[in-house]
């Protein structure tokens, strides 16, 4: 008699055998980030771009800083033109101040000159028009220039009727006038040509002038650069 096993599985369809079952990762070790993770806190970045943050701050300050003080320099330098120009047109309510201009009215301001001879040569200077390379007879100051390492000199010309060296530029008629009273120059007296020196010269002109020249600039053997601003003296 032929015995017949039946199949446990009949309904079950043919595929592939499935493998062995994974274990449950119950013991397995947390597994550290790769290389391709992040590896940095996000404070620090934060902190990284607070410091870019700063540092720009810092120097946009220092352009701003800067550029004030340039603007400032050149309003300073134009107000001071101004001034001398408007000190005796534009009225004014302090007696001080108005007592200081009585007398004076500003004829230029800032007028450049410029000396240029050769060694051992003499160049006059007018400051009634003003005039560099005037004549003689006219002239308010004049021009010694120098050989080798000796100085100019300048020395108050024929159509000077006093002058005096002073410390700073930004005077006033009335502050020139108070020096050549108090420290004049005396017969046979000269200034050293250097850049910063200042005179202040009143001319025996009709009407007469007062004079601040002030050189700007010493070049090579016999050249100088000067400006000088002036009022005309009320007889």
């Amino acid at each position: 008699m032929s015995v017949f096993r039946a199949s446990n599985n009949v309904n079950k369809v043919p595929g592939p055998t499935p493998g062995p079952r994974e274990p449950y990762p119950i013991n397995r070790q947390r597994e550290e980030p790769g290389p391709d993770g992040p590896t940095e806190p996000i404070e620090n970045r934060a902190a990284r771009r607070r410091d870019r943050l700063a540092w720009l701050g810092m120097l946009i300050a220092v352009f701003a800083l800067i550029t004030s003080s340039v603007a400032a320099l050149a309003s300073w330098q134009a107000m001071k033109v101004a001034r001398m120009v408007a000190m005796a047109k534009a009225p004014v309510s302090h007696a001080e101040q108005e007592s200081r201009t009585t007398g004076f009215a500003v004829t230029y301001a800032q007028e450049p000159l410029r000396v240029q001879v050769g060694c051992a040569a003499v160049l006059f200077v007018d400051l009634d028009e003003p005039r560099s390379n005037a004549d003689e007879k006219v002239s308010d100051l004049r021009y010694d220039s120098r050989c080798g390492t000796d100085t100019p000199r300048l020395t108050l010309g024929p159509g000077a009727a006093a002058g005096a060296q002073v410390k700073d530029a930004d005077l006033d008629a009335a502050g020139c006038e108070r020096a050549i009273r108090n420290s004049p120059i005396g017969p046979g007296g000269s200034v050293e040509v250097r850049k910063g020196a200042v005179l202040c010269v009143l001319t025996a002109g009709n009407p007469a002038s007062m004079a601040l020249v002030e050189v700007t600039d010493v070049g090579r053997t016999g050249t100088a650069d000067m400006r000088a601003t002036s009022w005309k003296v009320a007889g």
